[in-house]
């Protein structure tokens, strides 16, 4: 049975979904042969959408908690510190012995922060699903999904959907599959890249997007679409378009999304009009962007409003 950390911080936010223990570099050019080069720069942080989003809601003050499994190796437990560290409920980040936790490695061009990455999945199978999961979940005000570890994410929106606790789905660039159309339909609060919403509406015409989407019982959608911003769209026809903030300088776009989504649902979470929640996402997710790492902003903290 995997091991459970044991504390018991009540949670207002559950996160379901994979984190990864990141290394970035810096590098000059990127090679499309073999050749050794040097980095300016070098930092190791943990990543992984859903996973980024609860520490950055965390650090706006909102208890957290992540469901996630992963190995009892040296990045497992970087990933489970980091995580304390931001302030996250660790209770159902599950350990498997002799597993390998998920890595990634990623280089950044300096010029321009365009970005290679491999990543490793790690062999840690799905979560386990029990009462202590289905407690936190019955218990929280928002459930954040993006459809990793299917199965559990399924069950957490079952448990969410059946005590009326709001559902918050992301659906990342790359990262679409049919499998999880359900998913989406049961979400409350949308928030999704462009590519993902093309690929689930079968058009990439924003109209049509905004129309296959923003469905029952979905409360509000979020459409983003990198340095051209996102698109807000709610139930009663508003629509707004958020221009992406500037950042100075560009160093790494990793990760700008997913702190997007947890600043975005901080604000959603403290009653702010949607408008102004995206106006917050989009100037917290420039700030990540000046530095190194998928959660550079979370470093120095920023304001809470």
């Amino acid at each position: 049975m995997p091991a459970r950390s044991e504390s018991h911080r009540p949670a207002e936010v559950i996160g379901v979904g994979a984190a990864t223990w990141d290394h970035f570099w810096i590098v000059e050019e990127f090679a499309a042969e073999e050749r050794v080069c040097a980095a300016s720069d070098h930092v190791a942080m943990g990543g992984g959408p859903v996973a980024t989003a609860v520490c950055a809601l965390a650090r706006h003050g909102h208890a957290t908690a992540l469901i996630d499994v992963g190995g009892d190796d040296a990045p497992g437990r970087a990933l489970r510190a980091e995580l304390e560290q931001h302030g996250v409920n660790t209770t159902a980040l599950q350990v498997l012995p002799g597993r390998r936790s998920a890595t990634a490695g990623i280089l950044v061009r300096r010029r321009d922060g365009a970005r290679q990455i491999a990543y490793h999945p790690g062999d840690a199978v799905e979560p386990v699903w029990g009462e202590a999961e289905a407690r936190l979940v019955r218990n929280a005000r928002l459930l954040h999904l993006n459809g990793r570890h299917e199965a559990t994410a399924r069950a957490a929106a079952a448990e969410a959907t059946a005590r009326g606790v709001a559902i918050a789905f992301d659906g990342g660039a790359g990262r679409w599959r049919e499998s999880l159309r359900d998913l989406v339909a049961a979400s409350h609060l949308r928030l999704m890249a462009r590519d993902f919403a093309h690929q689930f509406a079968g058009s990439d015409d924003l109209d049509a997007m905004i129309s296959a989407l923003l469905t029952p019982p979905a409360r509000l959608l979020v459409i983003t679409d990198g340095v051209r911003g996102s698109h807000l769209a709610l139930p009663d026809g508003t629509l707004h378009h958020q221009p992406a903030c500037p950042a100075e300088p560009v160093v790494d776009t990793t990760g700008c999304g997913d702190i997007f989504h947890g600043a975005f649902l901080h604000g959603w979470l403290s009653g702010w009009p949607a408008v102004d929640c995206a106006a917050y996402a989009a100037r917290l997710a420039a700030r990540n962007a000046e530095g190194l790492g998928g959660r550079f902003a979370l470093g120095d903290w920023v304001p809470k409003d």
